[in-house]
C-alpha cells in the first residue's frame, strides 16, 4: 500500500467510482497493512484525498451553500468547496474538514487526533462520507438512494423506503433465500450505455451484510405499511415524486438538481415501478418473484 512517495495509500470503489486515501503518517502499528475489505479496489481513483491528523489549516470564513444545521455544512472558501462536520456558524471548531479542489478530483482531510485511530478505512465518517459520494454523483454520475437493493442470481430488485418502511425486514428475508444483498439503506444507481445499474455501498441499515457489487435493476419497489402483500403498479408520475421523496438529491446545485430529476425520470420510465406493502414471512420473495 505504500505509493511511489512512501505514503500508505489505499483505493475504495463505490459504484465504479474511486475514491484513494492518503496518510500522511505512520501507520505501520494500526494494522493498515492487513486490510481485508469488501470495497478496496485497484480502479483508477477519480478523487484523491490527503489524510491529515490533528493539524487544521488557518482559515477564512468563506460563503454559506448548504447548512444542516447540526451535523454538517458546505461552503466555498478561496474557490475550494469545504465541507465540515458541524453547521456552518458553529463554535467549537469541527473535529472532521474536507478541503476540495473546485473539480473535485483532489483534496485535503484534516481529522481531529481523538478520531483518528477510528477512521483508517473511512476517514470521512458520518455524515460527510456520504455527502462526498452526493457532491461526486451531482457531477451527471447518478444518485444515492434511502433503498434496498437484492441481487437474487443475477435479477435486481429495488426496494425503496424511508425510515421504518422495512427495508432491512426486506434485506434478511431475501438474504434466508440464498440472494445477495447489497445493503439494506443506502444504494447508488449509475447509467451506463443506456442501462440502470444498482450498486451497494458501505453504509448498511440494521442488517450489516454488503456487497460492493453491482447490477441492472429489473424491478423497483416503492414499500409502505399494509396488513398484506399487495403490489400496484404505478405510473411515471407518480413515481418519480416517489423516488425523489426517497432520494438525496443535491439541493444546493442547480445543474445537479436538473441531472438528478432526469436519471429520476428516466429510471421509472425503463423500470417497472409499484407501490408494495408486505407481510414480514419468507412467502414475500416468491410472491415479489411472481409480479
Amino acid at each position: 500500500m505504500l505509493n511511489e512517495k512512501g505514503l500508505i495509500e489505499f483505493t475504495i470503489g463505490i459504484a465504479g467510482i474511486g475514491l484513494s486515501f492518503l496518510f500522511d503518517q505512520n501507520l505501520s502499528e494500526s494494522g493498515v497493512e492487513d486490510i481485508d475489505y469488501e470495497f478496496i479496489t485497484e480502479i483508477r481513483p477519480e478523487t484523491k484525498l490527503l489524510v491529515h491528523q490533528d493539524s487544521f489549516p488557518q482559515r477564512s470564513k468563506g460563503k454559506k451553500i448548504f447548512d444542516s444545521g447540526s451535523t454538517w455544512s458546505l461552503f466555498r472558501e478561496q474557490g475550494k468547496y469545504v465541507l465540515q462536520d458541524s453547521s456552518f456558524d458553529s463554535d467549537p471548531p469541527p473535529n472532521q474538514l474536507v478541503i476540495l479542489e473546485s473539480d473535485l478530483k483532489s483534496g485535503d482531510i484534516y481529522i481531529n487526533d481523538k478520531l483518528f485511530k477510528n477512521l483508517l478505512l473511512d476517514p470521512l465518517g458520518y455524515p460527510l462520507n456520504q455527502i462526498l459520494m452526493i457532491l461526486l454523483l451531482s457531477r451527471c454520475k447518478g444518485v444515492m438512494l434511502h433503498a434496498c437493493g437484492i441481487d437474487d442470481r443475477g435479477y435486481g430488485y429495488l426496494f425503496l423506503g424511508n425510515s421504518g418502511h422495512g427495508k432491512s425486514t426486506i434485506a434478511r428475508l431475501w438474504s434466508e433465500n440464498q440472494a445477495t444483498v447489497l445493503n439494506d439503506d443506502r444504494i447508488i444507481v449509475r447509467e451506463k450505455n443506456g442501462e440502470l445499474l444498482m450498486y451497494g455501498t458501505p453504509w448498511p441499515g440494521d442488517f450489516k451484510e454488503v456487497s460492493s457489487k453491482g447490477l441492472p435493476i429489473r424491478k423497483l419497489f416503492f414499500l409502505r405499511h399494509g396488513k398484506k402483500n399487495s403490489a400496484v403498479p404505478k405510473n411515471s408520475t407518480e413515481a418519480v415524486l416517489m423516488l425523489l421523496t426517497r432520494c438525496f438529491p443535491p439541493i444546493w446545485d442547480k445543474k445537479g438538481m436538473e441531472y438528478t430529476m432526469g436519471l429520476c425520470h428516466r429510471m421509472v420510465n425503463k423500470v417497472p415501478c409499484y407501490e408494495f406493502s408486505f407481510e414480514p414471512d419468507r412467502k414475500i420473495v416468491d410472491f415479489v418473484k411472481n409480479i
